[in-house]
């Protein structure tokens, strides 16, 4: 397994001080989420045509792999113009990944409003993730789903992948979402475990369907290392990825508080076991 962090968790970040981190603490991967202080990266000039080729001359030199490029993109709003320009923003995630050869982008299934009809909006969302899939398989990009909103557990993410049933998507597993809305592990890997690419790692306390709150790797409540047992025992090789959400929630700790924390906590977790860290 390797391992990795979100750079939503260091949000005020230059790409130049992230891949300092990761040098610093020992990480592999940085996934992209928010940098700068800006969380649609293709408004960034480090994303553009121009300077593209330069941020991903950066990682190679640092020999850091960038797992994911993660958007924001959903498909639920009742508008088709804001839906094709949901589209669009995947379109340009696509083309940030491929430039950085990251292999995968992240997208939402999104929350289902109470007020809108849920096939009616589940044939948008199927529409918008083959959409997706076709434009990104042009460019050697995966698209992954990740287990969030209404889509939390592997049971509700595995009927939409099946129903999107396209050969270009698969999921990213956020345990902390499957748990809170009532499904165990086990449960969730036996749903999803075949499609599972990216694992985000956090830690909560205090977690239900209704919300969470997020503590430092280990001081929480999540079952952090039954899910990495999980995870050998089916032979999963790939990221395991620290989402700190400090870019949504500024009170919790600084990234040079969580990011080594997480580090020596993990790693720590994989020695036991005796999993090999990947390079």
């Amino acid at each position: 397994m390797k391992l990795a962090f979100s750079t939503l968790g260091c949000p005020q970040y230059s790409i130049e001080q992230a891949i300092e981190t990761a040098k610093r603490y020992g990480y592999k991967g940085i996934s992209l989420r928010t940098v700068r202080g800006e969380s649609y990266l293709p408004a960034l000039e480090e994303f553009s045509p121009k300077h593209i080729s330069h941020t991903a001359t950066l990682f190679q030199r640092a020999k850091l792999s960038i797992p994911c490029v993660m958007t924001g993109v959903r498909f639920t709003s009742p508008d088709p113009l804001e839906r094709e320009r949901q589209l669009k923003d995947a379109e340009a995630y696509i083309e940030i990944a491929h430039a950085l050869r990251s292999p995968t982008i992240r997208l939402f299934g999104g929350p289902i409003p109470p007020s809108q009809d849920e096939k009616q909006t589940l044939e948008w969302i199927i529409e918008g993730f083959r959409k997706t899939g076709d434009r990104a398989a042009q460019r050697g990009v995966l698209v992954l789903l990740e287990t969030h909103d209404s889509f939390s557990t592997g049971a509700k993410a595995r009927a939409l992948l099946e129903a999107v049933s396209h050969p270009n998507i698969a999921i990213v597993w956020d345990f902390l979402h499957s748990i809170r809305f009532g499904e165990d592990i086990g449960q969730t890997w036996a749903q999803i475990g075949f499609w599972v690419k990216d694992v985000h790692v956090k830690d909560s306390s205090q977690y239900s369907a209704e919300g969470f709150d997020l503590k430092l790797p280990g001081e929480g409540r999540l079952p952090i290392r039954e899910v990495i047992w999980l995870l050998h025992r089916n032979g999963y090789k790939g990221w395991l990825t620290f989402e700190w959400e400090k870019g949504w929630h500024p009170e919790i700790e600084e990234p040079e508080v969580a990011f080594p924390r997480y580090i020596a906590y993990i790693q720590g977790l994989l020695s036991e076991f005796g999993i090999r860290i990947g390079r």
